[in-house]
């Protein structure tokens, strides 16, 4: 398995940085990278929830595997390339007095063929990029929100 962490500090407590995640189906509301979601199970939180997630052309289901309230969100990728067996997000946030140490870890399982492990580095790599810009996001909102504006104020569209 490949894992690329991507790690923040953002001035928000733990709880309003969670319930921009816990808003789970609300994605592209604040990912400015994300052109699309929408809740695809009857669910909307808790282990099962599912949303469709789309950038650009690609398109994605995102299954929640773990849920723990202010803890730990963790949801598998599928959708990606068939090089890879399983592809796995999870968040963690941490209280760190009024602010919130939070962190995304991408962990990528190649498949069974040895030329899908570079692959499988490459998405990883890839996915840590996008990881980056995902904190940055959820960073501006979370802040945004814990100081009295709302989750969508601010997110523009290029």
């Amino acid at each position: 398995m490949v894992e690329v962490t991507n790690e923040t500090n953002v001035a928000a407590p733990v709880e309003a940085v969670w319930a921009v995640l816990a808003d789970f189906d609300r994605l592209a509301d604040w990912a400015q990278e994300i052109d699309h979601s929408c809740q695809l199970s009857e669910r909307s939180e808790g282990v099962g929830a599912e949303r469709r997630v789309q950038v650009k052309s690609n398109v994605v289901l995102e299954r929640v595997t773990v849920w723990q309230p202010e803890e730990k969100l963790a949801y598998e990728i599928v959708g990606l390339p068939s090089v890879v067996s399983s592809v796995v997000n999870e968040w963690t946030l941490k209280p760190d007095g009024d602010r919130t140490r939070l962190s995304l870890t991408a962990k990528v399982e190649p498949g069974p063929k040895p030329p899908m492990k570079l692959a499988a580095r490459l998405l990883a790599r890839q996915m840590g990029s996008v990881n980056q810009r995902l904190l940055r996001d959820l960073e501006a909102v979370a802040t945004r929100t814990a100081s009295g504006g709302s989750a969508g104020a601010g997110t523009e569209r290029s």
